[in-house]
C-alpha cells in the first residue's frame, strides 16, 4: 500500500514521462505536484518506489522512470480517462464508415488507428464458424503440461498442448471434463469462456486455464489480420534500438502471433492494456498494446489494437480504440 505522497509521486512521475520523455527528478516532481515538502524528502521516496520496483533509475540522469509495474499501477489506479470530444468522434466516424465492405472497413480501421495515434495499429477478424462443443478430454503430461482434445460438430478433433501456472490433479482435470461435457454439448466454443468466466468466479485459477485452453481453439485468421504503421515504430525515439527494432521486425512478420494475441481480449470485457512481458509474449516485450474487441449481431467478431512503446498517451489512445471499436460494433 503507497501511503499519500507516494501515490502523488507516482502519478505524477509517469504523467510527466509519457508527455516529454525525459527522466523526471526531485526538482521537477516538487515544481509539478502539489506536495508540500522538500526536494530532499521527494528524493528519499523516489529511492523508496525504485525499491518497490515501480520506478527505475537512467544511466544517464539522475532522474527516474517507470517500470512496467509503475505503468501499470498508474494505469489501474491513477489514470483519469478523457472521452474524445464530439467532433473527434465524428471525424472518427466519418473516416471509418466511408467504406461499406466488410473488407475495406477493417483496412481502414488499421490504417485510421495508425495516423491518430502515430502508433502501429492492427485489426483482426475472428472467424465464427459455428462450431459447437461435443466433447473434451485432458490428459495430465506432467506437472506444468496438458493435453487437451477437443471434438466438435462433424466429428472434427483438435489437439493442443498448453503450458499452465497451476499443478492441476487428473481428480480437478477429470472435474473440469465432466463439467464442460455434461453442461456444453452443442453450445458453440467461442460462447463457452464467457459463460464460464460468468458463472464460475469461486475457482479463478483454475477458470483461468480452461478460458486459455478454451480460447486457442477459437482461431483467427491469420490472412484478415491488417497492420499498419510499423515504421512509425521503428522510427520511435524508444525504440531506436537494434535488439528492439529486430523484435518488432519478427513479430509483424508473425500475424499469427499477433491474431492470437488480439483474441486475448475476448474473455474480458471492453478494452485490454498489455504493458511488456504482461502480454507473454517475448516479442513485445518492449511494447505496449492497447485492444478492444467489436460486436456485430450480440457476437464479437473481431478485435482491433494498437502497438507502441511503453511511454505511450495511454488516455488519447484508450479513447481512440475504445471508441473505433463502437464505430466498428455499429456497423
Amino acid at each position: 500500500m503507497l501511503t499519500e505522497r507516494e501515490q502523488v509521486i507516482i502519478k505524477y512521475l509517469v504523467e510527466a514521462y509519457i508527455h516529454n520523455g525525459n527522466p523526471v527528478g526531485s526538482e521537477t516532481l516538487l515544481k509539478e505536484s502539489s506536495l508540500n515538502c522538500s526536494a530532499a524528502t521527494i528524493r528519499n521516496e523516489l529511492v523508496t518506489l525504485e525499491k518497490r520496483g515501480l520506478i527505475r533509475s537512467t544511466h544517464h540522469s539522475s532522474g527516474r522512470i517507470p517500470t512496467v509495474r509503475g505503468y501499470r499501477l498508474f494505469i489501474d489506479n491513477y489514470m483519469t480517462r478523457k472521452p474524445l470530444t464530439t467532433g473527434e468522434k465524428q471525424r472518427l466516424k466519418t473516416v471509418i464508415l466511408k467504406n461499406t465492405d466488410s473488407k475495406n472497413i477493417i483496412a481502414t480501421a488499421s490504417e485510421t488507428l495508425s495516423n491518430l495515434t502515430d502508433l502501429a495499429a492492427v485489426v483482426t477478424p475472428i472467424e465464427q464458424n459455428k462450431k459447437t462443443f461435443q466433447h473434451i478430454e485432458f490428459h495430465k503430461l506432467s506437472s506444468n503440461k496438458i493435453l487437451a482434445i477437443l471434438i466438435s460438430n462433424n466429428d472434427d478433433v483438435d489437439n493442443k498442448i498448453f503450458n499452465v501456472a497451476v499443478d492441476l490433479s487428473d481428480e480437478k482435470l477429470n472435474i473440469f471434463k465432466t463439467y464442460l461435457n455434461e453442461n456444453f454439448v452443442g453450445v458453440p466454443i467461442h460462447e463457452i469462456p464467457r459463460l464460464l468466466k460468468k458463472s464460475m468466479t469461486t475457482i479463478r485459477n483454475e477458470i483461468n486455464t480452461l478460458l486459455k485452453i478454451l480460447t486457442e481453439f477459437i482461431k483467427p485468421d491469420e490472412s484478415g489480420c491488417i497492420v499498419n504503421g510499423q515504421s512509425k515504430l521503428v522510427r520511435n525515439n524508444d525504440l531506436s534500438n537494434i535488439d528492439k527494432i529486430k523484435k518488432l521486425i519478427e513479430l509483424f512478420e508473425k500475424k499469427q502471433i499477433l491474431a492470437y494475441l488480439l483474441t486475448e481480449c475476448i474473455n474480458t470485457d471492453g478494452i485490454q492494456i498489455f504493458i511488456g512481458h504482461e502480454s507473454g509474449e517475448k516479442l513485445l516485450t518492449d511494447c505496449s498494446l492497447i485492444a478492444a474487441p467489436y460486436i456485430q449481431d450480440n457476437q464479437i467478431v473481431g478485435v482491433l489494437g494498437v502497438i507502441g512503446p511503453h511511454r505511450m498517451n495511454y488516455q488519447k489512445v484508450m479513447e481512440i480504440v475504445d471508441f473505433t471499436a463502437k464505430i466498428m460494433s455499429k456497423k
